[in-house]
């Protein structure tokens, strides 16, 4: 599905008014409509229930007014606060204030903070309430009377449902302005909005249910988007069909350099993300000593000693790594490579091979961070994949961690402009960015999979996904991403969110091809 920014949203909203000559009142109404049957539908709600149903003066509003009409016809017992002054609201607003005002037992307005309270602590107690008060729309921090009233459906113990957004959410970022209530439900009409598939937004929103209100696809086209959300449906759109006749070669070549030091999972868990995801050689370049473990726990894998054991100085092989590097079809670099010398002189000579198709995660990030030779060898070859987490990325952009956070996808793209590359940024939603193309936001996963050596299975499975999708790099993230995703949330589903290991969710992949390709 698309994801657009709030600006993006009311370019297509004015679009459809003026362009197609859909009536502004007629959207508000589809919106209205649409929300209504997500809360009949999501609720068990008492026959004749009082739901209250806050609202601003402008659109935001105008939805909860027609919201509130649509419900009393269904039988229920709306009960509407408008934060403004009476004959203040917008054009479409104004339309079903007046038809509330004939089907409704009555429209109270409050404008002060003081007046706000006062029928706060006078509301009737609701089965649900709904948070139409200030949409996508807002900018600064919330104040004032909206901020009491916000802080008002933050104490409910009943449900609270967010008409397009909830009221304090920055719809392009997900950072709270000020304040905002934690939503049951939140109703978005049109488009997912960026800030509803991002922290802290995300968690604010519950569960989020799109209302389509008739924007024709030559509008959205016309605007453009700003990302795409990565899920099980994208998987099965983008899924390729292997040929019959597929042999291991054609299957793709994968190399994984690290695993020294002590940190012989990371290679493991990369090479194994590779094997399920498809791999057809795979091969672990690492300790000499390490060898005979690797083909212990993966007898699949063909090992090839290029480091030294630590008895004798740490020497490289450096020729044998690049003769490697020019027979792989894919490179991963950097999970348990260290950050010394010989861990430079293996990136670099990596590097030096030009390698089209290469993921740099863990100690090759920090290298690149920390190292201009590397840093522009990196871009010379054309950038490849980039998998850092937030630390990672803040140290790449010099920049702090709660700057990346603040914005996730604004330092994802700046990451992919300095180096031409595809860049992965791991969060809890994580994000894809690649040049201009459509921003890529995760909505697999579970906070189960906040565990050492995720991010080492998630590169294996990236560097298949290359061969699969021949060398497009936002294509094999994207895919690599969403699998990792599904594959945690059916280890969650067997282990509970503190059970999911990283054995425990590459052992569900295979669940996930057999789903898909039957």
């Amino acid at each position: 599905m698309w994801v657009v920014t709030p600006e993006q949203m009311g370019r297509m909203d004015r679009a459809t008014i003026d362009e197609v000559g859909v009536p502004s009142v007629v959207l508000m109404d589809r919106a209205a409509r649409g929300a209504v049957e997500a809360i009949v539908e999501r609720f068990d709600l008492s026959p004749g229930a009082a739901m209250g149903i806050l609202c601003g003066a402008g659109n935001n509003g105008g939805d909860g007014l027609a919201m509130a009409t649509m419900l009393r016809h269904r039988g229920f017992r709306p009960v509407v606060l408008v934060l403004g002054e009476e004959g203040g609201l917008s054009a479409d607003a104004e339309v079903y204030r007046q038809i509330a005002g004939k089907v409704l037992d009555g429209v109270s307005f409050a404008k002060t903070e003081g007046e706000v309270e006062a029928w706060l602590q006078g509301a009737p107690d609701c089965e649900l309430w709904c948070d139409a008060l200030l949409g996508t729309g807002i900018d600064r921090e919330v104040g004032g009377a909206f901020r009491r009233a916000v802080e008002f459906l933050e104490e409910q113990s009943a449900p609270v449902v967010g008409v397009d957004i909830p009221s304090g959410i920055d719809g392009a970022t997900g950072q709270v302005l000020g304040c905002a209530a934690h939503c049951a439900l939140t109703v978005t009409f049109g488009l997912p909005k960026v800030g509803q598939l991002l922290d802290p937004g995300r968690q604010r929103c519950g569960e989020l249910r799109v209302v389509d209100i008739g924007i024709p696809e030559a509008v959205r086209e016309s605007v453009g988007v700003f990302g795409e959300t990565l899920d099980e449906e994208w998987l099965r759109r983008t899924l390729p069909t292997r040929p019959q006749d597929l042999h291991k070669g054609g299957a793709g070549r994968t190399l994984h350099v690290g695993g020294r030091r002590g940190t012989f999972g990371a290679i493991v868990m990369s090479a194994r993300g590779a094997l399920v995801g498809g791999a057809g050689l795979v091969n672990v370049a690492s300790e000499g000593a390490l060898m005979a473990g690797v083909a212990g726990v993966l007898p699949e894998v063909m090992c090839r000693a290029v480091f030294g054991d630590g008895q004798q100085g740490e020497e490289l092989q450096e020729e044998e790594l690049r003769r490697l590097t020019r027979e792989a079809d894919v490179v991963v670099v950097g999970p348990g490579l260290g950050l010394d010398e010989v861990a430079r002189r293996a990136l670099g000579a990596v590097l030096d091979e030009g390698p089209q198709r290469l993921v740099l995660d863990a100690d090759a990030l920090t290298l690149m961070a920390t190292d201009e030779e590397i840093s522009a060898a990196v871009k010379r070859c054309g950038g490849g994949v980039l998998t850092p987490h937030p630390g990672e990325m803040a140290r790449l952009l010099d920049c702090s961690v709660a700057e990346v956070l603040a914005d996730p996808p604004a330092a994802a793209r700046e990451g992919a402009r300095r180096w031409e590359a595809v860049v992965v940024l791991k969060t809890a939603a994580t994000v894809v960015a690649a040049g201009e193309e459509p921003l890529g936001i995760n909505r697999t996963g579970n906070a189960g999979m906040a565990t050492g050596g995720m991010g080492d299975a998630l590169t294996g499975l990236i560097a298949v996904a290359l061969v699969e999708f021949e060398g497009c790099g936002r294509s094999a993230a994207c895919f690599g991403v969403v699998v990792h995703g599904l594959a945690g949330d059916a280890a969650r589903r067997k282990a509970g969110v503190r059970g999911v290991t990283v054995t425990g969710l590459l052992d569900e992949v295979g669940g996930i091809w057999q789903a898909l390709e039957s």
